[in-house]
């Protein structure tokens, strides 16, 4: 009989929503208790996914013997605290990216998780989005040869802009969601980054004077291939996803399903240029864009097989790493060489 997994979500807010709505009705979970800040949401949250209870603090329950798996999806600035006092207890965690709000928390928080014997999975959520993946094995079969240019994209059209201000005074829309695409970047072509730039604008004039709500880097890899990444947050910003690979030998968009213009059945569109044959190609992907039910099923796998961590936890690092220097780049104008 398989086992059943007490889980403790702490923050009721969109990625929290993300995580619980695809597990709680799993046969080998059980929500023991769901946490946030704000007591009606976390109320809210606990009818809606059949929690055992909810609460504003997540301390008590840490000490609880029915919750096997804490979920964290707070604020990067609250990630390490909320880790420590789970691996003292010897918890198993999904922890949301980015993992800390600066660079020495996070480092701190890589090197707890590489000396723990608690299984900790931090929500590079994309390397388990059967999209990307398609995207990875085409590449890797050489369906549009090296080098290879990424255009990424991921802009937001806010309508609740205190709660994207609120991120935005812990981390900027380049770190947030830097870190995934950075990441992808490297996993898709197997190569490192050897520089990154990178220019930032201020179109929202509430925030404090160091932040800014768009950006764009740039950044050349070890063999030849080269990123550009986009991501503002505003009132006044169109939302815009494109994710595209382009190759001598071809190119590779991706749509969501939810950006389709029809076919939205379908799922996710993968249209495949295949040179010199000039042929198109359409694959249909039906997947989650944000499947946390196959993540926990990789925690679920590293718990009970010794399975390895994906992203490793070597490779969060170098995705967190990478996201502070670019934002690094853009503050100080500046071109920085790896």
């Amino acid at each position: 009989m398989n086992k059943k997994y007490g889980v403790l979500l702490i923050g009721c807010g969109h990625m929290g929503k993300e995580h619980i709505k695809n597990i709680y009705y799993k046969n080998n979970v059980d929500i023991v208790a769901v946490i946030d800040i704000d007591e009606n949401r976390a109320k809210d949250f606990a009818r809606r996914y059949n929690a055992k209870t909810h609460d504003t603090n997540y301390r008590a329950f840490l000490k609880d013997e029915a919750v096997d798996i804490v979920i964290i999806a707070t604020y990067p600035s609250t990630h390490l605290t909320i880790l420590k006092e789970c691996i003292e207890v010897k918890k198993h965690v999904i922890c949301e990216k980015p993992i800390a709000s600066n660079f020495y928390e996070g480092k701190e928080f890589i090197e707890l998780v590489k000396k723990s014997n608690s299984k900790i999975l931090v929500g590079h959520i994309l390397r388990h989005n059967e999209s990307y993946n398609k995207i990875k094995e085409m590449i890797d079969n050489d369906a549009i040869g090296k080098p290879i240019i990424m255009r990424m994209i991921q802009n937001h059209h806010t309508k609740n802009w205190e709660k994207y201000k609120r991120l935005i005074e812990e981390t900027s829309p380049i770190i947030d969601c830097g870190v995934h695409y950075i990441d992808i970047m490297r996993w898709i072509t197997g190569e490192e980054v050897r520089s990154i730039s990178g220019i930032s604008q201020r179109t929202e004039f509430d925030l404090p004077e160091n932040k800014y709500n768009y950006g764009m880097i740039n950044l050349t890899f070890s063999e030849g291939s080269i990123g550009f990444y986009e991501a503002g947050w505003g009132n006044t910003i169109k939302a815009q996803n494109l994710k595209e690979f382009i190759g001598p030998k071809g190119r590779i968009v991706l749509t969501y399903g939810r950006d389709r213009l029809e076919n939205k059945e379908e799922g996710d569109l993968i249209e495949y240029y295949k040179y010199p044959e000039n042929k198109y190609e359409i694959i249909n992907i039906d997947c989650e864009r944000k499947p946390t039910d196959l993540q926990f099923d990789k925690l679920i796998s590293m718990i009970e097989t010794g399975e390895e961590a994906n992203p490793s936890i070597e490779d969060v690092a170098k995705a967190f790493e990478l996201s502070f220097l670019a934002d690094e780049a853009i503050k100080d104008k500046k071109l920085i060489k790896l």
